[in-house]
């Protein structure tokens, strides 16, 4: 009896274990939210830009909204199509050609709206110049808060509630690094920006400038159109009226291939007024993000170990080899006994003839392609033979190469010519 009841617990502790794994494997485990400012077009993290990706598909036809994944060299064309170039991300890296490529767009008579927190010096410099009242291109400026008003300045687009935005990291609100446009880049009336809206009412983070036939809208708050803000009534308004300014009825290129973290651009981009690269390493980027540090120690640690375990020499163990044995006597002797009996002279004379130009070959390098009168000067004078014997020896391969058929006497001949060589030149 207590042996059946003690059967029955472990029955019933089984089936509760089973119970639980399955209960456990059924239950999805909870998503973890990136907070990380990605602004890639098909991620639906709070910082990602799905949402306003999707807008402007059901605002262009399908065929015009166009997705950059590669250079911007041969894809913007230098022709006015009435299109809108569009880049929406922390920072964005372009090499000499794309910038090139991406002016001769705007030039032709084409928008380009880029909404970063840095924007390359050099691009900058060349869309800015000569500036107001002589001051160069510096890279944008910045204020710490965790809340802002956004607004636009042209009455059709200004409300008189201000367009409220706060950053949000994790559990709660958060300060942000907001950036904005310096009051010196405005004097529109001597090349300048023209300014379209502000930050908190005083602060420039939103302006356009001509170039060529075109026209650049740089636009300093790319959170704006991330998925998190776009959520909320005001993000969602203040998008579709920032982008209002982009021609509806041509192509719009999203760049997503220029899209950097904004600390690499601002590194790569330079922001000093000239283009080159501050005192921090690459290493600095890496150790800033938990999961690319933890990988670099971990790298480090394995090559510790490696290093250690490793560092004393090992020895390769020596296989045992069996001794050389020469087999080519019992070879000739099988070959030999084979031909004699099939009564093929003839063979056995070949065979022998292959044996000694290849000892030939082998001792004095000499090629046997031609045995002629030349190759039998250069055996004789190289072994030291008689070069008169030599010639009859190659006379008398000659006729049995020849013949169909020859007798053993023929064959007794050859083969103590050849005997006779070997026995001299040893």
């Amino acid at each position: 009896m207590q042996n059946n009841r003690r059967l029955l617990y472990i029955v019933l502790a089984l089936l509760l274990v089973f119970g639980m794994l399955v209960w456990l494997l059924r239950t999805e485990p909870r998503k973890v939210i990136d907070w990380r400012e990605t602004y890639d077009y098909d991620s639906r993290e709070p910082y990602g830009t799905s949402i306003i990706f999707e807008l402007l598909e059901s605002r262009y036809k399908m065929d015009t909204l166009r997705l950059l994944r590669d250079s911007l060299r041969g894809v913007l064309p230098a022709e006015d199509i009435n299109g809108s170039y569009l880049f929406i991300g922390e920072a964005l890296y372009l090499d000499t050609a794309d910038q090139n490529q991406l002016l001769e767009f705007v030039a032709a008579g084409n928008e380009a709206f880029i909404s970063s927190k840095t924007l390359p010096w050099r691009l900058g410099e060349r869309i800015y110049q000569p500036g107001c009242d002589n001051e160069g291109w510096v890279d944008y400026e910045s204020l710490i808060d965790s809340s802002v008003q956004l607004n636009f300045l042209h009455p059709s687009l200004r409300r008189d509630s201000a367009f409220t935005m706060d950053y949000r990291s994790g559990p709660g609100i958060r300060p942000y690094a907001w950036t904005y446009l310096r009051e010196t880049y405005f004097c529109e009336d001597r090349g300048g920006l023209t300014r379209l809206g502000n930050i908190d009412g005083l602060l420039p983070n939103f302006a356009r400038i001509s170039h060529g036939e075109g026209t650049f809208y740089l636009h300093t708050t790319p959170i704006a159109f991330s998925n998190y803000q776009l959520l909320e009534e005001d993000g969602l308004a203040y998008a579709e009226r920032a982008l209002s300014h982009l021609p509806v009825d041509g192509p719009v290129f999203w760049d997503r291939y220029s899209k950097v973290p904004e600390e690499i651009g601002r590194r790569a981009n330079g922001g000093s007024g000239r283009r080159s690269l501050d005192d921090k390493s690459p290493l600095s980027y890496i150790l800033s993000q938990p999961p690319l540090a933890w990988a670099w120690y971990l790298l480090l640690s394995m090559g510790l170990l490696f290093l250690l375990f490793r560092a004393k020499r090992r020895q390769r163990i020596v296989p045992t080899l069996e001794p050389n044995t020469n087999t080519s006597m019992e070879f000739l002797s099988t070959i030999g006994r084979l031909y004699f009996l099939q009564n093929n002279h003839r063979q056995m004379a070949l065979q022998q003839m292959k044996l000694f130009l290849a000892h030939v070959r082998q001792r004095y390098g000499i090629p046997t392609q031609q045995l002629d009168e030349h190759f039998a000067e250069q055996l004789a004078d190289k072994a030291d033979y008689p070069q008169q014997q030599l010639q009859r020896l190659l006379t008398l391969h000659q006729n049995i190469e020849s013949s169909s058929f020859i007798s053993s006497n023929t064959l007794v001949d050859f083969h103590q010519l050849i005997h006779d060589f070997y026995q001299q030149t040893k």
